[in-house]
């Protein structure tokens, strides 16, 4: 019998309530501290990704969706260019990835899984893999 390799893909989403009286964009990186809000360099993962905006003040359902394994689209703000493979992790922009400079790996959010320019906005980046 020959080896057939196989592509598994991975795609985990979860709904979470969101934080009081925070409003979440769609792309940002969130994570929980009492419901998700966007993520700091403060933050120690587990990261997520908002699959979705939320206005706090306008809607009276406060659970959005958010991914948690896989790739997505995310909010990015690079300082330097990112190559694909690179390890990104939170920037000083609330919700946003940069490139990480490995110094610590409790910041690194996930793996880009495309090229990122300085005047990128958005990126792919595969989360629930980071070292």
């Amino acid at each position: 019998m020959t080896y057939q390799p196989q592509q598994v893909k991975t795609l985990i989403i979860e709904d979470f309530d969101v934080k009081s009286n925070e409003d979440i964009e769609l792309g940002e990186i969130v994570v929980v501290d009492s419901g998700v809000l966007a993520a700091t360099t403060a933050h120690v993962g587990p990261y997520f990704v908002a699959l979705e905006a939320h206005d706090y003040s306008e809607v009276s359902t406060h659970t959005i969706s958010c991914g948690v394994v896989g790739c997505f689209e995310v909010q990015c703000v690079p300082a330097a260019a990112i190559e694909k493979g690179d390890y990104v992790e939170m920037s000083t922009t609330a919700g946003a990835v940069t490139l990480s400079d490995l110094t610590a790996f409790d910041d690194v959010v996930g793996i880009a899984m495309e090229a990122a320019a300085t005047t990128d906005t958005y990126m792919n980046v595969l989360l629930g893999h980071a070292p």
